[in-house]
């Protein structure tokens, strides 16, 4: 196997005899963007460290240091201290001061495996403004990592990873420097922090104190392996530079007849010897270090933004600004480019994960807001040049209405579709030359058209009532027509004929319990669950939409459960079936929860309140699975609240969405008898669980469970008081500071979309996700109906990006088999494609074959492969 770091001149170490000791004494600082200090706090001690080390390194020609892997934080300084860019630019290219090659150090299992695509090329990008970024796969503190992390640093041609945390048993006899195979086999050096990210942290004023300390450090380190290189890592959280780390490493190089280098990583990693021993699998151990779980579900509201934030931008607005371009439509990388930068920064494992202080989380809200609202936006703006408005795209005025249904996957789609009646502009001059003010149509019809028709179906008419739209009478909220579209080509469009009707058409509203379609047949029960049966199967689950809450005594960081169950108040149901065929089936449950814990937080409290939990299932014509709209006002305090699916027996290994992948799983935890942290019976998914043949999506609830009789346990809510405390018996040490976090509790409402389906079927989850999208447009469209411009088959393989590459007209094509078995691709364009190049994920070329016949791609995939192209129009 070759080296997995590809070295500068400047960064090859001298021959040396075999057996030479070399320390490599590692100044740097791991900096928490925002944890338990506020972003603006933390960057006021920020600039203070910068401008120190930017000193030292002036002053001192052997000084180096590492600034945690990440490129934002140069830009965070240098909007504070711009006048010192050309400096620390000098030492960046130089490669005494290290930056990147992430933008910002993410949490590794909750981003999108796409997400952590972003991160690296932003980052790169800003790091190569000021020298060359980093090439070693940094990520000392995230709690965890995802089996195919080596496929990911591969194609950025980066390595060795060096990771603290997320070692099982495995570590007991993997040596410190090791190989780390994904599934696809893809393979990096992979380097374990064996005593974290701060083995020579804090060293003492005096340099032979300093160098005794360190000596020990060594000794500690050479026990566990052998290797000639030793780290030590001069630095913890937010740590100021030391000066005299000249005077240590020669105090340190006596004692130990050693030569000891003051380096970054990447020398480091070029001095490291070539390892032998590989391990192949996910980190989600604990042997050494805290793994730290609960970040899986503490404040799941933030989790849901992040997903369709996520969701927002990778399937609607970078395809479809992709195809723009094809189109000659104007150029949007500027946009997903801001709304990308103001996302990756809720990134940070900190931030994603919920354990910071209140204020911080508040102030995350901002950043996804911008995200969201840009990807939206630029999304509306694309379809809505698709569909044939002018650069003004103004809602035309004269009815029928032509109405334009796209479909962002690469296979057709019949869904439910909405249509906000929001014009725009909401009012417009009419008549000449006397100009009179006048309602736009659609607008007025909001309060005098008692009924809408597509292409002369009703469509069915909802209430928007917390959209933050105009009303033209304070008792009648916004509207929106929901209308199943149907036969939807892949990347590409239907046309529809939207009038108003002077007829009604009403939802059939009576307390029935059973919806079906021609896939589906769900009945409700008299205690609030409901059974559903799949017509291509034959399989009925029994009981499924079942709660389970439980008191929490944990904090940000753990879940730890304390005895005392609350129960079902009162329960209501109501059917709805409309004339166009969709159906809903809503229950409305009211729990008795305990209040919160008692004083000595050993047992939930005997005050109680009542939570409402809404569930409305939902069927529609053509559409093979069961939506639901899951929202609750959560009035309770310290508890876990998680919906219950049973299917049936117990299963013997299960399915769920991981980064890049599907993987295959078994109920039991590991035993973790030796672990520092015990395992946890929960587990991060990335979308969907799928045990004993029910698949159950929950995009933006990333925590779940598979209970030892078959039943997938889905986590709502989490409500916890502290960012973390000391004596929780589900994990020994501390984690983080203890600092109360009143909004942790998660108060007010809570709305999530979930889905079941039969079968292991990754599409459920992005159809659910994505959806479709309705926009208003002309009898002129640039994109012609019915035609699709996007297939991949066969279907098993996915579409992971479609996103516009950098230069004037390329695109990136990236697909995915997440199966154990190989699979050849075919993509057919509905374009031109002049050149196809097979690229890295960094979009560097590469070496493999596929072929190109004009609008068509073909490709081998690997089991579990990515495989990137660069389409050259």
């Amino acid at each position: 196997m070759g080296r997995p770091v590809h070295q500068h001149p400047s960064d090859a170490a001298p021959a040396r005899p075999a057996g030479h000791l070399l320390c490599f004494l590692v100044s740097h600082t791991h900096w928490d963007r925002e944890w338990y200090r506020t972003f603006e706090e933390f960057r006021a001690r920020l600039v203070d460290t910068v401008d120190t080390v930017l000193d030292l390194l002036n002053a001192d020609p052997g000084f180096a240091f590492v600034l945690d892997g990440q490129s934002i934080v140069v830009e965070d300084y240098l909007e504070l201290r711009p006048e010192r860019r050309e400096t620390l630019t000098r030492f960046c290219r130089q490669g005494r001061l290290a930056i990147g090659p992430w933008y910002v150090q993410p949490d590794s299992l909750l981003p999108a495996g796409e997400t952590h695509v972003r991160n690296l090329l932003e980052g790169r990008r800003v790091a190569a403004t000021f020298g060359r970024p980093s090439r070693v796969a940094y990520t000392p503190d995230s709690f965890g990592h995802p089996a195919q992390f080596p496929q990911l640093f591969r194609g950025f041609g980066l390595g060795p990873f060096v990771y603290w945390r997320g070692n099982g048993d495995e570590a007991d006899t993997l040596p410190l420097a090791y190989v780390w195979e994904g599934p696809d086999g893809s393979s990096i050096a992979a380097y374990r922090l064996a005593e974290g990210y701060f083995n020579a942290a804090g060293l003492p004023a005096d340099p032979d104190a300093a160098a005794a300390f360190l000596t020990r450090a060594v000794e500690r380190l050479r026990a566990m392996d052998q290797s000639p290189a030793v780290l030590l890592l001069h630095g913890i959280d937010h740590a100021f530079p030391q000066a005299h780390t000249a005077m240590v490493a020669a105090a340190l190089s006596q004692r130990l007849g050693a030569e000891v280098r003051r380096a970054t990583l990447d020398q480091f990693a070029a001095a490291l010897p070539r390892p032998a021993v590989r391990y192949r699998g996910e980190l989600l151990g604990a042997r050494f270090a805290n793994l730290l779980p609960g970040v899986w579900s503490s404040r799941m509201p933030l989790k849901l933004w992040n997903r369709r934030c996520e969701t927002l931008l990778l399937h609607w607005a970078e395809p479809w600004a992709a195809l723009a371009l094809v189109f000659g439509i104007a150029d949007e990388r500027p946009a997903l480019r801001a709304a990308w930068r103001a996302l990756l920064q809720n990134q940070a494992h900190d931030s994603i994960g919920g354990c910071s202080q209140d204020r911080v989380h508040e102030q995350m809200t901002a950043r996804f807001a911008r995200a969201e609202e840009l990807a939206r936006e630029t999304t509306r703006r694309v379809l809505e040049r698709f569909a044939g408005l002018p650069p003004a795209r103004e809602t035309p005025w004269e009815e029928p209405w032509t109405v334009y249904v796209f479909n962002p996957s690469p296979y057709e789609r019949t869904d439910v579709v909405r249509l906000p009646l929001d014009p725009h502009p909401w009012f417009g001059f009419r008549g000449d030359p006397e100009r009179t003010f006048a309602l736009h149509p659609i607008m007025a019809s909001t309060v005098t058209s008692p009924g809408f028709l597509v292409n002369d179906t009703p469509a069915r008419l909802v209430e928007e009532s917390e959209a933050p739209r105009l009303r033209l009478q304070l008792e009648a909220p916004p509207r929106a027509l929901e209308f199943v579209a149907r036969n939807v080509p892949p990347f590409g469009c239907v046309r529809v004929e939207l009038r108003s009707s002077t007829s009604t058409f009403e939802d059939i509203v009576d307390d029935g319990t059973e919806i079906r379609n021609e896939h589906i047949v769900t009945r409700a029960n008299d205690d609030g669950t409901f059974d559903l049966t799949f017509a291509d199967s034959g399989r009925t689950y029994r009981g499924l939409g079942g709660w389970e809450d439980c008191g929490d005594r944990g904090d940000a960081y753990d879940f730890d459960p304390v005895p005392g169950l609350g129960k079902l108040e009162s329960l209501e149901w109501q059917r709805r079936r409309h004339p166009n065929g969709i159906q809903t089936l809503r229950i409305d449950r009211m729990l008795r929860l305990p209040n919160g814990l008692t004083p000595e937080r050993n047992r939930r409290s005997d005050d109680t309140v009542l939570l409402p939990l809404s569930v409305e299932l939902r069927l529609a014509p053509g559409v093979p699975r069961l939506d639901m709209e899951v929202s609750l006002d959560n009035t309770a305090r310290d508890h876990r609240l998680r919906f219950l699916f049973p299917t049936g027996r117990p299963a013997q290994t299960f399915f769920a969405a991981t980064t890049f992948d599907i993987s295959e799983r078994q109920p039991q935890a590991r035993s973790g008898t030796s672990w520092v942290h015990p395992p946890p019976k929960t587990f991060p998914h990335q979308g969907f669980v799928s045990a004993n043949g029910l698949t159950v999506t929950a995009p933006g609830l990333p925590e779940a469970e598979v209970l030892d009789d078959g039943t997938i346990a889905i986590t709502l809510v989490r409500s916890i008081g502290w960012l973390a405390l000391p004596g929780l018996t589900t994990r020994p040490e501390l984690a983080g500071p203890t600092i109360a976090t009143p909004g942790a509790q998660c108060p007010g409402t809570l709305r999530a979309r979930l889905a079941l389906s039969s079968g292991v079927d990754p599409h459920a989850a992005v159809d659910l996700a994505a959806g479709l999208w309705a926009v208003f447009g002309s009898d002129s469209p640039m994109l012609r109906p019915n035609e699709p411009l996007l297939v991949v088959q066969p279907k098993e393989v996915l579409l992971s990006a479609l996103l516009p590459a950098p230069g004037k007209r390329v695109l990136w094509l990236r697909l995915l088999n997440p199966w154990n078995r190989r699979l050849r691709a075919r993509v057919r364009f509905g374009f031109d494609v002049a050149r196809v190049r097979s690229v890295r994920l960094n979009g560097r070329a590469v070496a493999q074959t596929f072929l190109h016949d004009g609008r068509t791609l073909e490709c081998e995939l690997r089991p579990h492969q990515l495989r990137s192209f660069a389409l050259e129009l």
